[in-house]
């Protein structure tokens, strides 16, 4: 069974020092391309073919989560006919970018 790790852990598993090893278990990743808000007779409207506008510019960097906490940003691309996200810069404790590692 997992569980959902808190930033503390988070932060702590990018540490520079000490080391501290990564825990056995799987992190769910997700990838925010962006968000809206929408009233609830604008959702029971949806058909379709609708275009809903997000709160993100077309070709900016989307938000790369683990276990629901931002850790990355990525730009949309596929691989293998499948979509995918390649990282573009990997942040740390409260979504401000690493300095990069030698």
């Amino acid at each position: 069974m997992s569980r959902v790790l808190t930033p503390e852990e988070l932060e702590a598993l990018r540490a520079n020092a000490p080391y501290i090893p990564a825990p056995r278990e799987r992190f769910r990743v997700s990838v925010e391309a962006g968000s809206t808000e929408l009233l609830p007779d604008q959702v029971g409207a949806l058909k379709p073919g609708d275009v809903i506008p997000l709160e993100r510019r077309a070709g900016e960097p989307v938000e790369i989560l683990a276990n629901a906490v931002p850790v990355a940003l990525g730009v949309l691309t596929t691989q293998g006919g499948l979509a995918a996200v390649r990282v573009v810069r990997v942040l740390h404790g409260g979504g401000t970018p690493r300095e990069e590692r030698p």
